[in-house]
């Protein structure tokens, strides 16, 4: 079993390698993104749809977060340049907060926290194709 911090780490050198067949890999059978733009949904699809939306992803680590009181939970920060599929870059912070299944480095659900307004205002929602 890989540490949480081991984990987040994985998954933020996976995103960067648009590796999501890896990152889904760290996902319990079970497991759901909570997404601004996407809202809830299994992993597998959610990073089907990351994976549609993207051209390239660049991923430069802040910190890892671990939690005194909950176990089962970790975050990290990071700053993501996403270049999506119409060759716009978008540019922000994220904390991405991940729970774990107990006794297991399995995750059971990811909540991406980023304020979307300026990312609305000036690209709208990469996630849907052009009208």
């Amino acid at each position: 079993m890989q540490s949480y911090a081991n984990v987040l780490h994985t998954y933020m050198e996976a995103l960067g390698r648009s590796d999501y067949a890896t990152i889904v890999g760290l996902f319990a059978p079970e497991g759901t993104v909570r997404s601004p733009f996407l809202g809830e949904m299994p992993a597998e699809p959610f990073f089907d749809r990351l994976s549609q939306a993207s051209e390239t992803n660049v991923i430069t680590p802040i910190d890892v977060f671990l939690s005194e009181g909950d176990t089962t939970r970790a975050v990290a920060y990071f700053q993501y340049d996403w270049t999506v599929t119409d060759g716009s870059l978008i540019t922000f912070t994220v904390m991405d907060v991940f729970s774990f299944a107990p006794d297991s480095d399995k995750i059971t659900s990811l909540d991406l926290i980023y304020d979307t307004h300026p990312i609305r205002e000036t690209h709208g929602n990469k996630y849907e194709p052009p009208l």
